[in-house]
Parts: structure tokens; C-alpha cells; sequence
């Protein structure tokens, strides 16, 4: 089973069907909508799409995104812990803590990193679909 983490722009671009998102990306989420790929959220993500759902326009509301990652068998929020903390000090070619975070869980976790970002493609730091 292919194991995928997600960035915040991604998953907002999925659940809102935003052409933005790439034709792999959308593949990668519609394997774990199938149930043959399973998507990590980075806690950090989550707190994201609450800041975002709640002072941006987005179409969906946060207690909706919410319900949708927690009926879902094949999305698992990942939490911001020691050890995800400890693992963003090997980032040093990345500045923000947001993207450190989210390669760090998709480094944790073996996976690939579901992102349009520049700066984590140019790093190198993990595989990305895009």
C-alpha cells in the first residue's frame, strides 16, 4: 500500500476540487479514496486549514474537513511530536517550520509528499508528487 503525506494547499485543493491541484496529486487522493493508498495529514496541516477555513474563503467549513478525515479509513492525522521536532533540524535548506514539519512527517513515515512547493522540491529532502 503506498503511503502518501500531505501539504496544506494539496488537501484544501482536493476537498474543494480546485483544478490547481495536479493530475498526480489527484491520483494519490483518489488511491486513498479507493482504499489502495493512505494519506497522512501533519497535524500542523490541520491547525492550517482551521486558520484558513475560518479567516480566508474556503467553500468548506472546518467541522466538514474534519468529519471527512475522521470517517475516512485511509487518512491519519500525524501528530507534531518530540520526535517530528527533533527530525525538522535536519532541514536546514528549508526556513519555514510549517514545510520542516510536514517533510519531517513524510520522512517519519516512508511516504511521499503530496506539495506544489517550490522551496521542499528544490530540496530534495523527500520524494514529492506533484
Amino acid at each position: 500500500m503506498m503511503i502518501y503525506t500531505t501539504d496544506t494547499h494539496s488537501l484544501i485543493w482536493f476537498l474543494t476540487r480546485n483544478p490547481k491541484l495536479s493530475s498526480n496529486a489527484l491520483k494519490a487522493f483518489r488511491e486513498a479514496d479507493e482504499g489502495s493508498s493512505v494519506i497522512i495529514i501533519p497535524s500542523i496541516v490541520v491547525a492550517e486549514l482551521m486558520y484558513i477555513a475560518e479567516y480566508k474563503d474556503l467553500s468548506l467549513k472546518f467541522k466538514d474537513l474534519l468529519s471527512k478525515i475522521e470517517e475516512s479509513k485511509n487518512y491519519a492525522v500525524y501528530n507534531l511530536d518530540f520526535e517530528v521536532l527533533i527530525e525538522t533540524m535536519n532541514y536546514k535548506k528549508l526556513k519555514d517550520i510549517h514545510d520542516k514539519i510536514i517533510v519531517a512527517t513524510a520522512v517519519l513515515n516512508k511516504s511521499k509528499l503530496i506539495t506544489s512547493d517550490g522551496d521542499v522540491k528544490k530540496s530534495g529532502y523527500v520524494e514529492v508528487i506533484w
